[in-house]
């Protein structure tokens, strides 16, 4: 593995550095999903917790100051997001408790979220010059509460960790495609050309590289193929309505439903069910980014 335990630790960054630590989750029916992550620089950091329940979508986000003096490595906690490291590249435990706003930012309720994460495969290392970024599946247990709505579950995981230099503003757009236990794939197009990184995992456990994925929009989803990793057809459709974020220059990140000045990105992600060749059916995550104009 070419990177170490600590690595799944907060690094230390220099100027013009972020890191981020990510969780999105579904039920398997799509009804509740979401997610939380905080984002870092060198003095501060920005917290973003998206839930959807019941066809309702709900947010928080706040940006706050680093404190004075060094902080635990193990720990990724925003102002009231608390994240915490119980085992490098195994398990972090998630806490939450503050009102969400609904959509029409006037109506607020009581959340709470008290979810821990325990992964299901190895980690994989991608890298974009000066940014790396770490992604692995897993699963998020324990309870989720909106307003008098509670759920005890165990949800459908996918985690991320990237740290460094973000390049944004070079793409034009980007698809992320995971199947948890099946695969993660990105698709990015920077005008007439197409960088794409992933990986499948075969009946065995093993994986192998993406080669040259394509996604074709259908009359309801999208139909993604890889013929050269040679996976055979998959579809795909949305469970539910994404989430919707704009995304500024790196380090600025915003959830709301219509843009503003100085975002460059609209970027759409949620629950999705993917047909396998063989006619499984998985549930997964469906991200599509596309700058705006």
């Amino acid at each position: 593995m070419p990177f170490t335990a600590v690595d799944d630790h907060r690094h230390t960054l220099g100027p013009g550095e972020h890191e981020a630590f990510y969780f999105l989750f579904t039920a398997p029916s799509g009804e509740v999903h979401g997610f939380v992550r905080t984002l870092f620089d060198r003095d501060a950091t920005l917290e973003l917790v998206a839930l959807c329940v019941g066809g309702h979508a709900w947010a928080h986000q706040q940006r706050a100051a680093l404190p004075a003096g060094p902080l635990p490595a193990a720990d990724a906690s925003g102002p009231v997001l608390r994240l915490t490291c119980l085992e490098p590249w195994r398990g972090w435990h998630c806490l939450f408790q503050a009102a969400v706003r609904g959509a029409d930012e006037r109506t607020t309720l009581q959340a709470e979220l008290d979810l821990t994460y325990a992964a299901t495969n190895e980690p994989a290392l991608y890298r974009f010059g000066p940014y790396q970024q770490v992604q692995q599946d897993g699963w998020l247990s324990g309870r989720l509460q909106v307003g008098a709505d509670t759920w005890t579950a165990t949800l459908t995981c996918y985690r991320d960790h990237s740290w460094g230099q973000r390049p944004m503003g070079a793409a034009a757009k980007w698809t992320i495609a995971s199947a948890p236990g099946h695969f993660y794939i990105a698709v990015v197009e920077m005008g007439s050309q197409q960088a794409y990184f992933g990986q499948f995992t075969t009946p065995d456990g093993c994986s192998t590289p993406v080669r040259a994925p394509s996604i074709a929009a259908l009359d309801e989803g999208w139909r993604l193929e890889d013929p050269q990793a040679g996976p055979g057809t998959w579809l795909v459709r949305r469970l539910a309505p994404p989430l919707v974020a704009y995304l500024g220059p790196a380090g600025q990140e915003a959830l709301r439903d219509e843009p503003r000045p100085g975002d460059l990105y609209r970027d759409d992600i949620g629950p999705v069910l993917f047909t396998a060749p063989d006619g499984d059916k998985i549930v997964g995550f469906w991200e599509q980014a596309r700058k705006l104009t």
